[in-house]
């Protein structure tokens, strides 16, 4: 008999009566469960972990509520209280066997997960062999076992993972030119390629061939394949045939400065000094441009904010074709208030890539930040144009609008915000004081109340919300709304205007 059924007829014996609110701890919890794992679902880890801590508080002995809660932290990017999560359902002992058959495998999978970012490469082995002597049809565990095997330097271990990867991962090449390639291909994919390059590393020159071209047959423009098979080409001695390979890589990732470094040799063995010299110089300046990238990203981390700046000039002087360097440019250029040079470097982009998203939305935000709102919503507009799903291009609408005055235009684009991320305290927020603009103090409340569920924390929310209940009369429950305010912000001179206003009052 388990100690646990032991512990639960203890409590039967000893107990003279069972205590109602006792009774319905399991099917409260059970519902925060489900609640959470809805939310999971529907990428709102923020409002699964609120429901999964109270479903963990009233069952602490359920599995799979703690693996969801791991879940809920990593992806919230909290990988202590992830991996202790995940530990916690492991430890305990599950209610069933689909439990067993369910919940740990997945937990062995996720903390190994977790572990494995953090560079603790052999844990997360040891939790992926235990995942996959319970669920060894599963690709992607062999997937993740042979990166970390790859990455203690267990290239015979690797090599076996990601062999049994291909043999269990989907091969989708009939349709990667029609559709989307699913996870489960991409892994398969990948799996080729770590298999070739091991292949390479074991002298089987002739096998890792055929793996390299048999990926590329599948993905033509994966470049890391084209790497691999362009390199083993000219090891081979055949040059002309890496050349078109490595062309092909080049024209894939064009600011990638590894296939030209091999085209200059291949040009070089096929009596083609002058393409070998242009490729060669491409690689210097590609090169250049990738290590003042570096260097900026270090001095952006640091808050050296001028030399930040410098060096991102000096790396788009080397790749003045960069979208990526002059999109950090115009970031650092917002940081540091210079809006003018922002916004130049951001036109650049767009002149290059007239559908570059998130130029158009970046862009919105520096004119609203001036006050300019219809120039920001003439960017905001056209990045949904581009991306009518993006989130960041309707909440920057629903500001825009609002405060150019267009009420109906900001709740539409908000509302529609929302639907994106319903989560997001902020748009609940400024839709709230929408809502007051159109003297829709039902509706005001709700958002203001929404915004407080998901940040108790925040002060204007509690003062939206003091507002509402001041205008409809509620004195009592205004007052304590504006001293909750104080208590969290002892500067807000509104909120003690109107708290005056209100013990001057009758």
């Amino acid at each position: 008999m388990t100690a646990r059924l032991l512990l639960i007829l203890g409590a039967i014996a000893c107990a003279d009566q069972p205590d109602p609110q006792d009774a319905a701890r399991p099917a409260e919890a059970r519902r925060l469960l489900q609640r959470g794992t809805l939310f999971l679902q529907q990428a709102r880890p923020a409002r699964a972990l609120a429901e999964l801590t109270q479903a963990v508080a009233l069952d602490s002995a359920s599995s799979t509520a703690h693996f969801q809660k791991g879940l809920a932290h990593a992806r919230l990017d909290q990988p202590t209280a992830a991996i202790a999560a995940f530990e916690r359902a492991l430890a305990l002992t599950p209610d069933d066997s689909t439990e067993l058959a369910e919940v740990h495998p997945r937990a062995h999978f996720a903390l190994a997960a977790v572990l494995r970012d953090q560079h603790r490469y052999l844990e997360a082995a040891t939790h992926l062999e235990q995942a996959i002597a319970l669920a060894p049809e599963r690709a992607k565990y062999h997937f993740y076992l042979g990166e970390v095997r790859r990455a203690t330097g267990d290239f015979a271990g690797a090599l076996t993972a990601f062999k049994r990867t291909i043999e269990l991962a989907p091969d989708d090449s009939t349709t990667r030119l029609s559709s989307p390639k699913s996870e489960l291909a991409e892994v398969h994919l990948e799996a080729r390629y770590y298999h070739s390059d091991l292949l390479v590393r074991n002298q089987q020159l002739s096998q890792a061939r055929a793996g390299f071209a048999d990926l590329l047959a599948r993905d033509p423009d994966h470049v890391q394949g084209g790497l691999g098979l362009g390199g083993l080409l000219i090891r081979l001695g055949e040059p002309a045939a890496a050349i078109a390979v490595l062309e092909r890589a080049a024209a894939a990732d064009p600011h990638n400065p590894a296939p030209h470094y091999l085209l200059a040799q291949a040009y070089t063995e096929s009596d083609r000094p002058a393409a070998a010299r242009n490729a060669q110089g491409r690689f210097q300046q590609l090169s250049a441009a990738e290590r003042h990238l570096n260097q900026g990203n270090i001095y952006i981390r640091q808050g050296a904010w001028d030399k930040a700046i410098d060096s991102l000039r000096r790396a788009l002087a080397s790749d003045s074709t960069s979208v990526e360097i002059r999109l950090r440019l115009a970031t650092v250029y917002a940081q540091q208030k210079r809006f003018a040079d922002a916004r130049a470097a951001l036109a650049q982009v767009l002149a290059r890539n007239p559908d570059h998203r998130d130029a158009s939305i970046m862009l919105g935000d520096l004119y609203l930040h001036e006050g300019r709102s219809k120039e920001a919503d003439e960017y905001f507009v056209r990045a949904l144009a581009i991306d009518p799903d993006s989130f960041a291009a309707a909440y920057g609408l629903g500001r825009a609008r609002f405060k150019g005055g267009d009420f109906a235009g900001a709740v539409a684009a908000l509302r529609q915000a929302l639907t994106r991320n319903p989560d997001h305290r902020d748009a609940h927020y400024v839709l709230g004081l929408t809502y007051v603009r159109q003297t829709n103090y039902r509706d005001a409340r709700a958002h203001f109340a929404h915004s407080i569920a998901l940040d108790p924390d925040h002060a204007e929310s509690h003062y939206g919300l003091a507002l509402i209940l001041m205008q409809q009369g509620q004195r009592k429950q205004a007052r304590q709304a504006l001293q909750k305010v104080l208590a969290l912000a002892p500067d807000h001179q509104r909120a003690r205007a109107k708290l005056s206003e209100l013990d001057q009052g009758p």
